[in-house]
């Protein structure tokens, strides 16, 4: 009933956290090819996440796994077995407040590594997911558009909406590649 109200103040209390913090203009040429550490945070919803496994193995391919880290919820044990070397991050419910905004223990354990390049999966603002891209310090964010995506990606994709999920990832994959 009040999930609305708490998204709004969650995106709040997110704007205000981060209301200090400018990004620098940086040149998106060599973007993702340049990075050495990789945040990679995979949607939240055990139906999205088959599509993107383009993207995961285009990731595979460019960086080394040990400098993967790669936030799932409670879903997700594809992506484990996919990628064994990797560190990952698990964002379960405790660790999400009720404004939709993760704990500050999670942010502390994010904290503990430097990235690079940190990408976010969802196609949808998810409000945890955009918070930890943000929060990662990642000198370039990569999201989908949204309304509100400006407070957490630095580079943001319109997805083609007439597109299925599996090929909005192919693209997206394809597009990061050429960066």
């Amino acid at each position: 009933m009040f999930e609305g109200t708490r998204h709004s103040l969650g995106t709040t209390l997110a704007r205000w956290h981060f209301r200090k913090s400018r990004d620098e203009v940086i040149s998106f040429t060599t973007a993702v090819s340049s990075a050495q550490k990789v945040l990679l945070v995979m949607p939240l919803h055990v139906d999205d996440l088959l599509p993107t496994l383009q993207v995961v193995q285009m990731l595979k391919a460019q960086f080394r796994e040990e400098n993967l880290s790669i936030v799932i919820g409670d879903h997700g044990l594809e992506i484990v077995r996919l990628l064994p070397r990797s560190h990952f991050l698990h964002l379960l419910n405790p660790q999400v407040s009720r404004f939709y905004l993760p704990r500050a223990d999670f942010i502390k354990t994010l904290a503990q590594k430097r990235y690079d390049l940190a990408i976010d999966l969802n196609l949808d603002l998810v409000l945890p997911s955009g918070y930890i891209c943000k929060a990662s310090g990642a000198r370039v964010r990569i999201g989908f558009v949204h309304r509100k995506a400006d407070i957490f990606y630095n580079f943001q994709i319109k997805p083609d909406s007439t597109l299925g999920r599996k090929l909005i990832y192919d693209r997206l994959a394809q597009c990061l590649q050429k960066f």
